[in-house]
């Protein structure tokens, strides 16, 4: 847990985004800066899947090119194993299309083929309680702590399911609208969404 809030920390100071400051940081405790608005899940539906894209979008738009920040296919695998060996993964909590063993996941996992050579700034975590929203508008962005370098479809597998969970089916459609070509495969997305039941 320390070693996690460290590394939010590091990206919370590094990045040119709408995020909280860091107040004061020691070891295992991290206190942050109160951003104004709330969680898109408690917004009218149509204004939160348009703020998420936007924000979304924000994200992918931060230069990477002195990122220190990794968060690739290769190692967020490798996390999540380790986070499964370690016995912290919940398996109540798995989509309901994914409910198997951790081991099956797992073999799963490894057995795809590399990505394409497409990657940006990602957030990571990417649902409607990451991005907040005030007056209409996208007022924050937070819960940076798996953010990185890694394919942009990350972020949009986790969003779509996301509006589709909080809003229904009618909002994951108008945020397809908005998904890039290169990441609207429905079996590249799957891949995203089965890794992030190992986090």
């Amino acid at each position: 847990m320390g070693e996690e809030l460290d590394n939010e920390a590091r990206i919370l100071e590094w990045c040119v985004l709408p995020v909280p400051t860091v107040l004061e940081k020691g070891s295992g405790f991290l206190r942050m800066s109160d951003l104004l608005g709330k969680n898109l899940a408690e917004v009218p539906m149509e204004q939160a899947v348009e703020i998420i894209a936007r924000g979304i979008e924000l994200v992918h738009a931060v230069p990477i090119e002195d990122c220190p920040f990794v968060a690739d296919w290769t190692r967020r695998v490798a996390e999540g194993e380790a986070r499964a060996r370690a016995g912290l993964i919940d398996e109540s909590d798995f989509d309901e299309d994914n409910q198997r063993s951790i081991d099956d996941i797992l073999r799963e996992l490894k057995s795809y083929p590399s990505l394409p050579e497409v990657a940006c700034f990602t957030h990571g975590d990417a649902c409607l309680q990451s991005f907040l929203a005030h007056e209409g508008l996208l007022s924050g962005i937070v819960d940076v702590g798996r953010a990185g370098i890694a394919h942009p479809g990350q972020d949009w597998a986790l969003a779509l399911r996301s509006v589709r969970d909080d809003f229904g089916e009618d909002a994951e459609e108008l945020l397809w609208r908005h998904v890039p070509p290169d990441c609207a495969d429905q079996e590249l997305l799957r891949r995203f969404r089965l890794l992030d039941e190992l986090f």
